[in-house]
This record gives structure tokens, sequence and C-alpha cells, in this order.
């Protein structure tokens, strides 16, 4: 009994310390990826992101690097986040793809904004738009139209950004539930700030209605105050406390000061009219603490600072209003330097509207005159020649998109039951296994079992009587790959043909067609559709239907 005690605690001490070894470059992503998954959010997932990251930068695999820096991101403490973002640009610069640089600029400006360094942020917005303006990629677009919106709002130029989160939210309640919610969200509070407190009223119970269908619960503090607002607007203080006092603690518990400062300001206002004068001022002075140690300020808010100095004067306490006179000019100064180059950067460099103007301005002006200024002149050669630079790269881009549907068209993908003809032996597998493995393959190919969406190689190796083991290393030898890849291969082929067969689905949207090939979620869809096919999904589909149109 002791032998045994002591042999089991002597196998418990070698499991402990190849645990505390670090993951080796030798595994594959997709198993890193495994681990990573498992352990997202505490600290052990950093030995395999680490891992993957070694292992990208040796292979010069410049995608897979961009993946890590990604996920390095969400997982790395706040004070850290600059660092990976930057880290993140350098490595999608390397790659050459636009989507995938255009995408890491708007990841840095969403750090930035999260930070309320709005110059910075809307800086970054406006070079990934740079990068993503010919792409295809839907969710994309809608990202920089959701970040360049909320720009918009703190700008207050509401009915402009209340446009924006109505297309964001057309495209994200089919897609992305979560940013669906936060467009409805800041869809109530643009609603509120132009009067319209009916449409208010009703995009903020839908948001409720929604995240209760949705299960997400993590936008029920920023909605409950949005409704504590609407409250305030329509007069009745007492049930805008209600709502703002029970948000506010939970906003502050999130480290949200942007939304805790709102929220304290629009409580003061509350209090004030309810006449409690000395509960509302000291929500106001949380906002000037608020502006003091982090920042933050909006136009709104600032009217904290009237009130107070109105509360210090029927106080007869001038030292204090004097102190919040002098606030008030120091906010004024910071506001008007940032909403100078926002509104000038947002204007001149995103709108296209305006773009398009200032353009007939020009037509116009020459039909009118003789000659042309210099500086004139200098313009439109400007103009031409980024028109011209946006073109090239359109075409570059549609050119390398059309030879591979040209590509995909003329060589049908090879039936993935062609086995290649490595022996047996060197899988150090007995080959009565291995025949057993091919033929379970093989009918489950046929039958399209790879449609289910929650396939794993363990619980298909349970199906064949087999072990997650034997069957990775039997596709990786018969099928060229690993279980990950076979899978998303079999389902995007499996796609395809029905894209060719079925007018009917092309259709769809991309969360529609990746629920019939049996993918999570329609990102993942258009991530394994692009790796295979070498183009985005609705490009496939617009070319297939002209090709049709054809015969």
């Amino acid at each position: 009994m002791k032998m045994k005690i002591t042999g089991f605690v002597i196998s418990l001490l070698f499991t402990v310390l190849a645990l505390a070894q670090p993951p080796s470059e030798a595994l594959s992503y997709d198993a890193l990826l495994q681990q990573i998954d498992l352990y997202q959010g505490t600290q052990k997932v950093w030995p395999y992101l680490e891992t993957y990251l070694r292992k990208a930068k040796q292979e010069n695999n410049a995608p897979e690097i961009v993946f890590a820096y990604r996920e390095m991101l969400h997982e790395c403490p706040e004070k850290l986040r600059l660092v990976y973002a930057d880290s993140l640009i350098a490595a999608a610069r390397q790659s050459g793809d636009n989507d995938l640089i255009g995408d890491a600029y708007l990841t840095r400006g969403i750090v930035y904004y999260q930070r309320n360094s709005h110059q910075m942020a809307l800086d970054n917005y406006i070079r990934a738009n740079s990068y993503l303006v010919a792409t295809k990629d839907d969710y994309l677009k809608n990202k920089v139209k959701y970040s360049i919106a909320q720009i918009k709002y703190y700008l207050g130029y509401y009915h402009e950004a209340i446009s924006l989160f109505n297309e964001c939210i057309a495209y994200f309640k089919k897609e992305e539930p979560l940013p669906y919610l936060k467009s409805l969200h800041c869809l109530t509070v643009c609603y509120t700030f132009v009067g319209n407190l009916e449409k208010a009223e009703e995009t903020s119970w839908l948001a409720l209605a929604e995240s209760a269908r949705l299960r997400i619960k993590d936008l029920l503090p920023y909605l409950e105050s949005a409704q504590g607002v609407i409250e305030l607007e329509k007069s009745n203080y007492g049930t805008a406390v209600k709502h703002l006092t029970y948000a506010l603690p939970l906003i502050q518990k999130d480290g949200d000061y942007a939304n805790e400062s709102i929220a304290h300001f629009n409580l003061g206002k509350a209090y004030w009219e309810l006449g409690s004068l000395d509960s509302a001022a000291l929500h106001f002075k949380k906002v000037d603490t608020i502006f003091l140690t982090k920042k933050f300020l909006r136009p709104d808010l600032r009217r904290s600072y009237e009130y107070l100095i109105k509360y210090y004067n029927q106080k007869e306490m001038p030292n204090h209003e004097l102190v919040y006179v002098d606030r008030l000019l120091q906010a004024d100064s910071v506001l008007g330097k940032e909403f100078r180059y926002l509104i000038k950067k947002v204007y001149k460099e995103y709108d296209t509207t305006e773009l398009l103007s200032e353009k007939q301005q020009i037509q116009s002006q020459l039909n009118h005159t003789q000659g042309l200024s210099m500086a004139l002149k200098a313009t439109i050669i400007v103009l031409v020649l980024g028109l011209g630079i946006l073109y090239y790269r359109h075409k570059m881009l549609h050119k390398q998109y059309r030879r591979r549907f040209e590509e995909l068209l003329k060589n049908e993908p090879p039936a993935v039951t062609q086995t290649q003809s490595t022996p047996a032996e060197t899988l150090d597998i007995n080959p009565v296994i291995v025949n057993h493995i091919v033929r379970q393959l093989e009918g489950f190919e046929q039958k399209h079992g790879f449609l289910k969406k929650d396939i794993t190689a363990t619980k298909l190796a349970e199906t064949f009587d087999t072990n997650s083991k034997y069957l990775s290393k039997v596709i990786n030898t018969r099928r060229g790959k690993s279980f990950i890849n076979y899978i998303n291969d079999l389902r995007i082929d499996y796609l395809v043909a029905r894209l060719k067969a079925e007018p009917q689905i092309r259709k769809y949207t991309n969360g529609a067609l990746a629920d019939e090939a049996g993918f999570s979620t329609a990102q993942h869809f258009v991530t394994a559709f692009k790796k295979k096919t070498g183009m985005p999904p609705g490009y496939f589909v617009e070319e297939y239907e002209k090709t049709e149109g054809k015969k």
C-alpha cells in the first residue's frame, strides 16, 4: 500500500513539473489556440500566448503574429494596451494586408477612446478608414462607422450620429450581439439630446428587451442611466434619481469614469430641480474631481461649474465661487482646443459628403473663371492623386480577388476523400486502426458530419471509437492539414458548391451562411472563407451571379 501511495505521489510530482514547463513551439497553432481559449481571462493564458508569438515570429508568419498581439492586447493590463497596440500595427503593416492594417489602427483608436483621448482616437480612426475604404468586409466597415459615430456624438452632432448608429444597428443586429446593444444604447442617448423623447424611450425599452433575449447583462447599468436621463428630461426628477442612483455604483465598479461623470452630472441636475441643492452640489463636485484627475469633460458637463457658481453665490461664499469661475474658464479653454481639432479632422478627413461638396465647388469655380491660382491647382492635383491612389488600391485588390475567383471556377476542389499514399507504419499506428479511421472519415465527409457546430477532435474521435491523437495524426497525413483546417475546408467546399447550385442562398447574410455551414459566428466563417478561397464571401457571390447572368 505504501509503495502504491509513493508511486502516486511521484507520478503527481512529475505531472506538476511537466505542467510548469513552458509550452513548446513544436505545438501546432490549433493546439496552442485551444489552450488560449481554455485559460482566457487568467494569468495561465500568458505562456501559451508568448509561445504562439515566438512560433509565429520564427516562421515569419505575419498574420499569426498579428493574431498573437491582438490576443495579448485583450489579456494585458490597461496600462500596457497601447504598447501591444503599437506592436499590433507594426505586425499588420508587415503583412501588407490592408484589412489587417486598418483593423489594427482601429483597435489602437479604440484603446485611446477608452482613455478619453479623443484626438488620438480620431487620428487612428481616420487612418484605419484610409486602409479600409475598399474593403469587402462589412464588419470592419461598420466597426469604423460606429467609432466615428461616437466621436460625432461626443462633439454634439447628434443627428449625424443617429444616422450612423442606425446603419450600425441594421448590420450588427444580424451579426454581432454586443455591438448591436452598444449601438442601441448610444442611439437612445442621441435621441434624448435632440429632444425626441418618444424615440429615446422606445429605443431604450428595445435595448432592455434585446439584452434579456440575448442574455447579455454588460450594458444594463448604462441603459438604466440612459432611462434616468429620459425621466430627467420629462421632469420626473424623483424617478430620474432612482434610475441614476441604481446605475452609478455599477458604473463605478466597471471603472468607467466618463459615464460616472455623466451620471453625477444628471443626478446633480435632478437634485437641483428637487430643491436639494446641497446634494446637487456634491454631485457637481464629483464632475469637477473627474475633470481634474482624469481630464474628462464634455460641453454639457461644463454646466456643473455654472451650477456650482450659482450655488456658492446663493451661499454668499465668494472665495468658493471664484474657484469655480476659474475652473469654468479652464474647462472652456480645454474644450475649445480639443473641439476645434476634432471638428476639423472629422469633417475634412472622414465625411465623404463634405469632400464631394468641396469638389463640386472647385468644379463650379472652374466654369466661371478664366484661370486658376497656383493654390487651387495644387488642391486639384492633390485631390486627383489621392483619388488615383485609392482607385489603384481598389483595382489591385479587385484583380487579386478576380484571379482567385477564376481559379476557383476552373479548378473544382479535389474530393477530400482522396488520400495520400503515406504508409501506415510511418504513423506509429496499427494499420488496422488507420484504415478504420480513414473509412470513418470517408463516411463522415459523405454524410456531411462536419456541419455540426460543436464538433471537436475529441468528440469526433469518440464517435470513431478511437482517440483524438490518432485521429489528428491520420488527418494530418491523409488529408494534409490540421483538424481545424480540415473541418473548415470541408465546410467552405460544401458551401461553395451550394452557392453555385442554389441561387436562393446567395441572398443570405454572412450570419445565415455561417449557420448553414456549421460555423459558430459570422466572423469565423468570413475568415475561413477568405483563407480557403482567397476572397470574401460577398465578392464570390457577386461575381458568380454575374457569371450566371451571362449564360
